[in-house]
């Protein structure tokens, strides 16, 4: 069997370094035939971007993270050692509170504000490890 390389964030790693799923996803975007006007959806964010940035991605995972789908890779263990949380904010009455401003607050001090979708979902936030992070409703001044 031929060995391909593929590279992702500067790093060079074979083909039989990813899980089935990245290698699904890179045999299958970096075949396709270029489609200037075309948009791709990222499944986590529901937002739409040029379909020709995934096509061009040069690793099978970094296809699945721009597709909001990394979630279900199993790659050297990157599930195990990686974080990805979304939080659904709801008033006392369980309802969900759309189109709200969030502040997160990382143990490290670092913040990341957002609005939450229809749903009172907030962006996904990813940490390398598992954190305790605090949810504000509204935008706080860095403290």
């Amino acid at each position: 069997m031929e060995e391909q390389m593929q590279q992702s964030n500067g790093t060079d790693w074979t083909v039989e370094e990813e899980c089935g799923v990245c290698s699904i996803i890179f045999s299958i975007y970096s075949k396709f035939p270029p489609m200037p006007s075309a948009q791709a959806l990222n499944m986590e964010t529901g937002e739409f971007f040029p379909f020709e940035r995934v096509r061009k991605l040069k690793s099978g995972y970094a296809m699945a993270e721009a597709l909001g789908v990394a979630w279900a890779c199993n790659c050297r263990e990157r599930s195990k050692k990686r974080f990805d949380e979304q939080f659904t904010l709801r008033d006392p009455n369980e309802r969900a509170l759309s189109d709200t401003l969030y502040t997160v607050r990382f143990p490290s001090g670092e913040l990341k504000h957002g609005v939450t979708d229809h749903a009172g979902r907030t962006q996904r936030h990813k940490t390398d490890g598992a954190q305790a992070v605090r949810i504000y409703l509204g935008h706080r001044q860095s403290a």
